[in-house]
């Protein structure tokens, strides 16, 4: 069975509201439970300030207005602007430390997931589109900030406002007309239920359209050129807009529900005060004087400030429905284990350069196998060359080494010691890797030759000098404070194989790796990148994978790969005698050369 990704867009909970999902965003704000805790109370104080206004205006109209008394008149005023001004002050508080936990919360959730993401393995990210990963990393976590800044909190706060006006409107005024004017609450609860339902999954929708939409749009962008020199815009453009359409579908899904739902709580809300009136109209004609103009006043205050956390609390259930999909998604990648690489404890402060295949079987897919019984191995200080077709094999046995891979039954070694019982950052710190498809970070020729690593200049132009390359840097702007770009798209293939040499160098390693790094450039570029390979391969254990064969005629030892399998090996003239694979393909790149 394949083994399943935590980025599955179908894995979000059905649920309408998800507690465990809750529970573990949860757990990353228990560092700031002092900050959660004084936001509560504070939610709390502000549901019991709010609370105070309409009895206040009660009391204005009733006991001040109607009886024609000036000082109580502004002692209602004064208390009242005194609660307006405390709940003006208690909110800024409030808004400022749950924005304050959210964004502390998502700085945390932000570092671990990258953190590790720099431990998946390599099989992680073959199968997984970098847009999405962008779209798990950037916008969900932010939208994880919002179940704090206006999602949980606000609902408690919102919740407890409710409880403390239900109370305080039945304590205040005639059970009765409050009874009546609260008797389509049970329309409004069916009615949010349904909304809450609904909205869940038009929102893990339009997250699951946002994630297609960023991989669809990174991806063309990073293949313009492609896409521009096949004259593929048109179509590319077509698929655009189908995938955007969706987005815009998923949204205007959302967009319909709230629509629906808003007017419905407008018109409860106007259908509350229509009773009140009606029933207080009616408890003053029968009953003189057991409803004052005050209560009625105050009722419909409340009746308004009551729909309107009703009405907020569907919107901020929304803001958490979106969160909490946002966080499923973000904490499958930040709780799954079953990605990460598992290094061995095994290490060395320097490596001996044995490198050994002991019948190594692998396949990317458990049913497609790659290799087939490989068995090879380099002593230290010598050269492995590893030629062959297409899709034989070769770069496969180097991501083996390099441990990222493993392989499915067989072991690789180095010294001796399986690479799966190597602690990976101590394994790798002393290897060093030349790949056909070089990737230079979008930053100076420094620090992307020492890979950010504290090393003077001196240092850095003598290597290059060593390796023949130092021309090439003074030639460019700036030298090693020059800016590459995106991908080292200000540089040639070449130029950038040279920086890849001069990394490689520079980390001094003691197995180095060379995965086709000659097959794309123009002459003059290999003939820098030969001298500089000549250089960077003394003394220590390297393995070269080779298209053209003359970079690698004097290796100490050649494999010839086909079809997953070791089918020859030896020295150039060893398998030039046998006439095999090899002398097959030296013939066909070297026919007319030699006669």
């Amino acid at each position: 069975m394949a083994e399943k990704t935590p980025n599955s867009p179908k894995s979000v909970s059905g649920k309408a509201f998800d507690w465990v999902v809750l529970r573990r965003v949860l757990r990353f704000a228990s560092p700031y439970r002092s900050l959660l805790l004084s936001a509560g109370l504070l939610s709390v104080a502000l549901g019991a300030v709010t609370t105070a206004r309409p009895y206040l205006v009660q009391v204005a109209v009733d006991f001040a207005v109607e009886d024609g008394d000036l000082s109580m008149l502004r002692w209602s005023i004064a208390a009242l602007m005194l609660t307006l001004v405390l709940e003006g002050i208690g909110q800024w508080f409030f808004v400022l430390s749950t924005n304050e936990l959210g964004q502390k919360v998502i700085r945390d959730v932000r570092v671990r997931l990258f953190g590790q993401l720099l431990h998946y393995r390599a099989a992680f990210f073959d199968r997984t589109p970098v847009g999405q990963l962008v779209t798990r990393t950037v916008s969900d976590v932010e939208t994880m900030a919002d179940i704090f800044a206006e999602g949980l909190l606000v609902i408690f706060g919102d919740l407890f406002k409710i409880a403390v006006m239900v109370v305080a409107m039945f304590v205040l005024f005639d059970p009765g007309m409050v009874a009546v004017s609260l008797s389509v609450v049970p329309i409004l609860y069916v009615a949010t239920r349904w909304f809450q339902k609904s909205i869940k999954g038009a929102f893990t929708d339009v997250r699951n359209q946002v994630a297609a939409l960023n991989s669809f749009v990174q991806e063309r962008i990073t293949g313009m050129a492609v896409v521009q020199l096949f004259g593929r815009e048109a179509e590319e453009a077509r698929r655009f807009d189908a995938i955007n359409q969706r987005h815009r579908d998923a949204n205007i899904k959302s967009i319909w529900y709230f629509s629906l739902f808003f007017p419905i709580i407008d018109m409860l809300s106007a259908l509350s005060i229509g009773l009140a009136i009606w029933y207080g109209g009616w408890r003053s004609l029968v009953d003189a004087g057991s409803v004052s103009i005050g209560d009625l006043t105050a009722l419909i205050m409340f009746i308004n400030m009551l729909y309107r956390p009703l009405r907020q609390l569907a919107d901020r259930f929304n803001t958490l429905q979106m969160g909490m999909v946002a966080s499923d998604r973000v904490l499958k990648l930040v709780e799954s284990t079953n990605q990460l690489e598992r290094p061995g404890s095994h290490s060395a402060d320097r490596l001996k350069g044995q490198v050994e295949f002991d019948e190594v079987n692998f396949g990317y897919l458990e049913d497609q196998q790659v290799l087939h019984g490989v068995n090879l191995n380099a002593r230290p200080g010598e050269m492995l060359a590893l030629v062959g077709s297409t899709g034989s094999g070769k770069s496969t046995l180097i991501g083996l080494l390099a441990g990222m891979y493993h392989p499915n039954s067989g072991a690789v070694r180095v010294d001796g010691v399986s690479v799966s019982e190597w602690d990976f950052n101590a394994l790798r710190s002393r290897l060093a890797l030349v790949q056909q498809d070089v990737f230079l970070f979008s930053d100076t020729v420094r620090n992307n030759v020492t890979l950010y690593r504290s090393m003077p200049d001196d240092r850095i132009w003598a290597a290059a000098a060593e390796m023949g390359i130092k021309d090439f840097l003074e030639s460019l702007p700036g030298g090693l404070d020059y800016d590459v770009k995106e991908r080292g798209g200000m540089l040639s293939t070449g130029q950038r194989q040279l920086l890849a040499f001069l990394r490689a160098y520079l980390a001094n390693p003691d197995v180095l790796i060379l995965d086709e790094a000659t097959s794309s450039v123009d002459s003059q570029s290999e003939a820098w990148i030969q001298r500089a390979t000549e250089k960077i391969t003394q003394g220590r254990t390297s393995v070269v994978v080779a298209h053209r064969l003359a970079t690698v005629l004097h290796a100490d030892r050649i494999a010839v790969l086909e079809h997953g399998q070791v089918v020859e090996q030896g020295t150039h003239t060893q398998l030039i005698e046998a006439g095999g694979v090899y002398a097959n393909l030296y013939a066909k790149q070297f026919f007319g050369s030699e006669a």
